[in-house]
């Protein structure tokens, strides 16, 4: 494309424009770029209406020409909401109905009206549905038709404008069968929810190709108002089974709504009978995905009694499940409970205890330790008579080799802890000493720190404290468990030794940030400055990484204790208080 010919339909040139046209008869203006763009595609985009009607005067066929990908002119203005522009482009076509601009598709099958409302674009929506009404049920290539764009993209206004001009997009189907209130519900628009509801109730029992209605994404989600709103509107749905017989409430489970399952229950209190294809009900799924509250919820309900037995499929109740995934904070709840049977046997023979100690289970190290001595620890509590504590010792040498193996990465582990925390002590030992501002040099309070009124300075002596005296604790607790020739109790001293660790870590980022904060107040955006710098990425991984595996331990379905040490460190540490209390 002539340069001259770019700038003047980039930057809105119009009598440049018409130099050039008048210039070479009108025929400069079927020159493109290299994507294929006239004169009148660069126009539309950046809104030049002047231009526009100059164009089309001369070239009105520019109008339905195409990009190399496949776009229109019209395409460019409808995605840019360039408003003026297409409103030209529709009244150069009014008088000839059979001429449909608005109908054209680009190679991934949009029309104007997708890139419109896929940007959001109001009044090009209202100018198009106008022209060609028809339009709004459309798809493109990917199966999307603009309502379905604006309910994925949270559009609602957008959404409720082209569900009221045209009631027969609430008939779209998606790749997976998922019609609008799926794709509302799974947005988690609740707007466009009751929208959708009120137009028509039976949308409710609409299922996709999983036979999963919007309730089934709703209990998944957690979403506490969309579940009372659907259930309310039709109870039954609360029965509804997918392709694996899964019913809202095990999806409730499976993902740790607590809330949600006694919502469901308060509407439909029989469907807690309900087990999937698996035989699973919703304290196997609970139990199998290590969620706690559900745990403990479901212990407490009447029904409890003919749930905490009952085998799946293969004979696994839920303490098999919870066993096998190493979820040792259920195996506890689970145990303590005295309607649970700790010796029922699945289908291949096997106690939740035996399933643990299969050497071809495995795991994160120390969960599966804990899950094993929380389980030993029941058989013992249980113990009736000698006879009942034979499963326990009949491993007992098998346990002890593989314990000794087991424990050689635990071994490394305690080897790097002991050279972290011997570095901290020796960082802190020497912050100590060296402390931001000096010490007095003369007066009467001769030897005491120059910044010892600042609060800064406060928080970096407490802190610096903290990281010294945990750290140490931590090589010491190393150092001694380390030289123990019973693996198992060296196992059981790591987790407090992996806490103080973490904690003297938090504590040496806390320290430098209020040092440097201390030392450089008097040039105020400096320090804050500094503080943000030396402070984020600890931050980030200290607080927000927990928050970031959890979402990836719901979608992995693993255990969080693989990921993250933090949650890691606190769900031991609470278990390690649990052993403390019973010793004492």
């Amino acid at each position: 494309m002539n340069p001259d010919l770019f700038s003047a339909a980039r930057w809105g040139f119009l009598d440049t424009l018409n130099r050039m046209i008048g210039d070479s008869e009108g025929n400069i203006l079927e020159q493109t770029t290299p994507v294929g763009n006239t004169a009148l595609h660069i126009v539309a985009r950046f809104g030049h209406k002047h231009l526009a009607e100059e164009i089309i005067k001369k070239r009105p066929s520019l109008m339905s020409k195409s990009n190399l990908n496949g776009e229109t002119p019209v395409h460019l203005a409808a995605r840019a909401g360039r408003h003026e522009v297409f409103e030209i482009f529709i009244n150069a076509v009014k008088d000839s109905p059979e001429v449909d601009i608005c109908s054209d598709t680009d190679r991934f099958g949009d029309t104007p009206l997708h890139g419109a409302v896929r940007n959001g674009h109001f009044k090009i929506l209202n100018a198009l549905t106008q022209r060609n009404l028809e339009s709004l049920l459309k798809s493109n290539a990917a199966s999307e038709t603009p309502l379905s764009i604006a309910i994925d993209l949270r559009l609602t206004n957008i959404a409720a404008k082209i569900i009221t001009l045209n009631q027969s997009t609430l008939g779209y189907l998606g790749d997976n069968g998922q019609k609008p209130l799926h794709y509302a519900v799974m947005r988690q628009d609740f707007g466009i929810m009751n929208i959708i509801i009120g137009l028509r109730n039976d949308s409710v029992r609409d299922s996709d190709n999983r036979n999963r209605t919007p309730l089934h994404y709703a209990a998944a989600l957690g979403h506490q108002r969309m579940v009372e709103e659907l259930i309310e509107k039709d109870p039954s749905v609360a029965f509804a089974e997918d392709v694996n017989k899964q019913i809202p409430l095990h999806l409730a489970a499976e993902n740790g709504h607590a809330r949600l399952i006694e919502t469901l229950l308060k509407h439909s209190p029989d469907i807690v009978e309900k087990v999937d294809n698996k035989q699973q009900n919703i304290l196997h799924i609970a139990a199998k995905n290590g969620n706690v509250k559900v745990v403990s919820y479901i212990l407490k309900l009447p029904e409890m009694e003919d749930l905490v037995n009952s085998p799946d499929v293969d004979g696994n109740t839920p303490l098999h499940l919870a066993a096998s995934n190493y979820h040792s904070n259920v195996v506890g709840i689970l145990t303590k409970n005295s309607k649970v049977e700790i010796r029922a046997l699945n289908y291949s023979g096997n106690t939740a205890l035996a399933i643990v100690r299969m050497p071809e289970n495995r795991g994160m190290e120390l969960e599966k330790h804990l899950t094993l001595k929380i389980l030993k620890a029941a058989y013992k509590n249980k113990a009736i008579n000698p006879e009942d504590l034979a499963e326990d010792t009949q491993f007992d040498e098998v346990e002890v080799e593989k314990s000794n193996k087991s424990g050689e990465k635990s071994r490394e582990i305690a080897r790097t802890i002991t050279v972290m925390s011997t570095v901290i002590a020796t960082f802190t030992f020497t912050a100590a000493f060296t402390l931001p501002g000096g010490f007095q040099s003369d007066g009467a309070h001769k030897g005491m720190a120059t910044l010892i009124t600042k609060s800064a300075f406060k928080a970096f002596i407490i802190s610096d404290s903290i990281a010294m005296s945990s750290s140490l604790t931590a090589a010491v607790i190393m150092l001694w468990s380390s030289s123990l020739r019973d693996t198992e109790s060296f196992m059981d001293m790591l987790p407090l030794a992996i806490a103080l660790t973490w904690i003297s870590l938090v504590a040496l980022a806390v320290a430098f940030v209020t040092g440097l904060f201390v030392v450089l107040q008097e040039i105020l955006w400096l320090a804050i400055l500094v503080c943000v710098i030396g402070g984020t990425l600890p931050f980030l991984v200290y607080i927000v990484s927990p928050t970031f595996f959890l979402v990836l331990e719901r979608s992995r379905r693993r255990n969080i204790v693989e990921d993250n040490s933090l949650l890691f460190t606190v769900g031991l540490m609470k278990i390690f208080g649990e052993r403390l209390r019973n010793y004492f």
